[in-house]
């Protein structure tokens, strides 16, 4: 069985890191792309090979309308493109789809609608990901400013400490000191 890891094996579990990893991955190489190289990129066309982030040229495979902006796929651009990476980006935060499932349906309908804001541990990306999910093609972010951002947060989060909970803090000390009496059921046989 040839069968490899996508994004929808891990969204909602990502930290930081990965998340910028994504978007550095994903971004590279724009100035290189031709007008057919541009696609909406999805949890399942998305493979982790190692630590790189890899899309699966499989020209075959719908792509979830959920990651379609509200412009349609029928004249996809670069625009297109960075507007599913934030899509993407946002459901490997949270594991949901943005919109309610709705993606660019959704915003098309309602094109004031606020934008999203990546769970707290993600709160860095949050400002670039609203860059890519701008209604207007034409305000989003381009690639090459993507890769740019990527680098950076890639290195400032690999320098972020992991944060130490020890059990003789005030908030952390009744979790740890859990007694089997907060169960009211009793097993029966």
């Amino acid at each position: 069985m040839n069968s490899k890891m996508t994004i929808k094996s891990v969204a909602g579990y990502c930290f930081e890191s990965a998340l910028w990893k994504i978007l550095l991955d994903l971004s590279k190489d724009s100035e290189d792309r031709k007008d057919k190289d541009w696609q909406i990129v999805t949890p399942d066309n998305v493979w982790i090979e190692g630590e790189d982030f890899l899309v699966a040229n499989n020209g075959l495979q719908v792509p979830l309308k959920e990651f379609y902006p509200p412009e349609g796929i029928e004249n996809l651009d670069e625009a297109g493109m960075v507007w599913s990476l934030g899509a993407l980006v946002c459901y490997a935060s949270s594991g949901h789809c943005i919109f309610g499932g709705s993606g660019g349906a959704y915003q098309r309908c309602h094109p004031a609608v606020e934008l999203p804001v990546l769970r707290k541990e993600h709160c860095a990306l949050t400002p670039l990901v609203q860059k890519c999910l701008n209604y207007s093609p034409a305000k989003r972010i381009r690639l090459k400013d993507i890769h740019t951002a990527a680098i950076e947060g890639l290195k400032a989060s690999k320098m972020k400490k992991r944060v130490v909970i020890e059990a003789d803090q005030p908030e952390t000390k009744d979790l740890v000191n859990v007694s089997n009496d907060v169960w009211p059921e009793e097993m029966g046989n």
